[in-house]
């Protein structure tokens, strides 16, 4: 299973539309926030995709939860937009927060720096693609047995 994640598209609903024509084999999309509407309007460009979105700190009439947890393929994924995990300073209260639930990967935004890191306490991969607003996005590939390949790229 193949999901491109996104987050941060900020107005920038032609990105969005740019990278889902350009990624032909993915069935999910993951938005971590910050441009509701733009995500709004992928669905309706997009009906064959499952969508999984989270509201950013942006995000101010949306109805959509602040964190959502997901299977993939024998990975538990945590997915957040990450400003109530102060990841703008840290990744450690996310990574807390990931460890708690249980999960082996962790996705966020906010703060528009592509990573993808792995705690070297926990073995938590926190994966950050990047602002889609600055053309940054990811592909993540979800193996079965929980093998994970993350790519991060722009357009």
């Amino acid at each position: 299973m193949k999901a491109v994640v996104i987050s941060d598209s900020h107005g920038f609903s032609s990105n969005i539309y740019y990278v889902l024509s350009r990624e032909k084999d993915i069935s999910t999309v993951i938005f971590l926030g910050d441009g509701m509407s733009d995500i709004e309007k992928a669905h309706q460009w997009f009906p064959e995709h499952k969508f999984i979105c989270v509201k950013g700190n942006n995000d101010f009439h949306s109805a959509e939860d602040t964190v959502a947890y997901r299977h993939f393929e024998g990975t538990t994924v945590v997915i957040t937009h990450g400003h109530y995990y102060n990841v703008r300073y840290s990744r450690r209260e996310l990574i807390s927060h990931a460890e708690g639930v249980m999960a082996n990967l962790a996705l966020y935004g906010h703060t528009h720096k592509a990573e993808d890191y792995t705690d070297e306490i926990t073995g938590i991969r926190v994966v950050n693609p990047g602002a889609l607003c600055d053309g940054r996005y990811a592909v993540i590939d979800f193996s079965k047995g929980g093998r994970v390949e993350v790519k991060l790229t722009r357009i």
